[in-house]
């Protein structure tokens, strides 16, 4: 699917005009089945792609001062290979959720610790994982400095997963 299709349907699905204000469309609906399920719908039931990080690389990723680009799916294949079978998968630089996605499609009932320092991205990283139904803790730090500000807690739930607030931004 093209990037302009997809950018159109999700626009439409959370019914807002701009990107720019798809991160917040994002965080309100983390608990909407219809939403999730018109997602779902959208994408045609595929969801072993990140189709919110092609949007978000494309239009909200910040390269002049962050530096940001995200994995290729290639790459992520390969990272979800070469991290083994552990209990818990950790990512300390998680963003949209990319290389969990691509482990996640190896093993459904994978658990996962995530975190991500830009708060920008964390509503597609949280939005990604519920939709998927993946468990999953997500911290947003800076795990350099060993700084949280948030963090949340995604449970399984029958057909998709439940965000819980664990410690808010102050």
């Amino acid at each position: 699917m093209e990037l302009s299709e997809l950018k159109a349907k999700v626009l439409e699905i959370f019914e807002i005009t701009e990107v720019k204000d798809l991160g917040s469309a994002l965080m309100k609906k983390l608990d909407n089945c219809e939403k999730m399920q018109a997602f779902e719908e959208a994408v045609n039931g595929d969801l072993s792609k990140d189709w919110l990080q092609k949007i978000y690389q494309y239009h909200e990723a910040d390269r002049k001062e962050k530096k940001q680009d995200y994995t290729p799916a290639s790459l992520g294949k390969l990272l979800a290979r070469l991290s083994g079978n552990g209990d818990v998968v950790m990512d300390l630089c998680a963003g949209s959720g990319a290389l969990t996605i691509q482990k996640w499609n190896e093993n459904h009932n994978q658990r996962f610790s995530l975190y991500e320092l830009d708060e920008n991205v964390i509503p597609y990283l949280l939005y990604n994982l519920t939709v998927r139904n993946i468990e999953a803790t997500v911290v947003r730090a800076d795990a350099l400095k060993n700084e949280v500000y948030e963090s949340w807690k995604i449970e399984k739930g029958e057909k998709y997963g439940k965000c819980i607030v664990i410690k808010s931004a102050v």
